[in-house]
């Protein structure tokens, strides 16, 4: 069975965070550390910890300049278009490069649209270079997550397969928390 995953929620009460997800079948969240270890949680740092750890993580960052650098796991793409370019030039391959949902809340049409289509050129980029894409909800509150099924139609609309876009995350984080040291507690 595929575990469904959002690895972008932000909230300080993650016992209300994993009640909602479990709701709406989202089998693991990630979410930033707050020194508390929940089951079912890839907690998110902008930094490696210098010393090993109970808890599984991934690195994330936005900034481009950190872009190459070895210690990263995920970058966020904030703008598709402006670092296009970069991302073809620079990006290490089995990175993930993660778009959230959260951006087009607020969207109009149009802003609606042209995020598809960054998705769906994304996703084509993802492919050829070696990368992970990765869709999160960017979700504040609970009221913001988003269920599997809606996970799931929203990939459709990219022109991407739910069954193999969830497994393909399944494997990448397999082989990214795989290389972390941490204590599987």
């Amino acid at each position: 069975m595929l575990r469904r995953r959002d690895l972008c929620v932000y909230d300080n009460n993650l016992e209300k965070m994993l009640r909602a997800a479990e709701i709406l079948e989202i089998d693991e969240i990630g979410s930033e550390y707050h020194g508390y270890v929940h089951e079912n949680v890839i907690y998110r740092l902008n930094r490696p910890p210098s010393l090993i750890t109970n808890y599984p993580y991934l690195v994330v960052s936005d900034k481009i300049g950190e872009l190459s650098s070895p210690w990263l796991d995920i970058f966020v793409v904030r703008d598709y278009f402006r670092v296009k370019s970069i991302l073809k030039k620079k990006v290490r391959t089995r990175i993930g490069l993660e778009i959230f949902f959260a951006d087009i809340r607020q969207a109009n049409g149009f802003s609606v649209g042209k995020w598809f289509e960054q998705v769906r050129d994304l996703y084509k980029l993802c492919n050829s270079i070696n990368c992970q894409l990765v869709l999160s909800s960017g979700a504040r509150c609970p009221g913001e997550m988003i269920s599997a099924r809606c996970f799931e139609s929203l990939l459709n609309l990219c022109n991407i397969k739910p069954e193999r876009y969830w497994r393909e995350l399944e494997e990448w984080i397999e082989i990214r928390l795989g290389k972390k040291c941490y204590v599987d507690a």
